[in-house]
This record gives C-alpha cells, structure tokens and sequence, in this order.
C-alpha cells in the first residue's frame, strides 16, 4: 500500500509541475493585455483612454475617423473582432 501511496504523490506532484507553464502562460497573456471594457459589436472603435473603454459602433474606419473628425479620439480595431 505504501507504494500507492507514493505513485499517489508523484503523480499529483507531477500534474502540478506540468500544468505550471500552461499557468505561467495564463498570467504573462493576462498582463500583456491592458483591461478595457469594449462597447458595440462594430468593426472599429472610438478608443477613449480616459474612460478606459472602446465604443464599437463602426463598420469602416473610415466612418470612425469621419464621426471623431472634431475629436481627439483614435480609432482602433475592435479586439473583440479579430480584425
């Protein structure tokens, strides 16, 4: 039984270092990747930095960059979309 015991051990030792990488991984993406909060599901977004929030109601870039004309807003591709 003892040998259970240890084979027990040894495997959940060796998930653990296993797995650590993969968490690593996990947390280096997660502080690579500012938190926004993204706002419409258009293609392209009015990036307001002081507010912390994308509002993603655009279809072009172009439409984007002919609304916030005026403004000193950047547009940005919605990071949601992929695009």
């Amino acid at each position: 039984m003892s040998n259970l015991k240890n084979l027990t051990a040894i495997a959940v030792i060796a998930a653990i270092i296993g797995d650590a990488p993969l968490t690593n991984a996990r947390a280096e993406e997660a502080l690579q990747k500012p938190s926004v909060y993204v706002a419409g599901k258009g293609k392209y977004c009015k990036e307001i930095s002081a507010r912390g929030y994308l509002d993603c109601f655009y279809a072009s870039l172009e439409a984007c960059q002919k609304h916030n004309n005026s403004t000193n807003h950047r547009c940005v591709a919605n990071p949601n979309n992929g695009t």
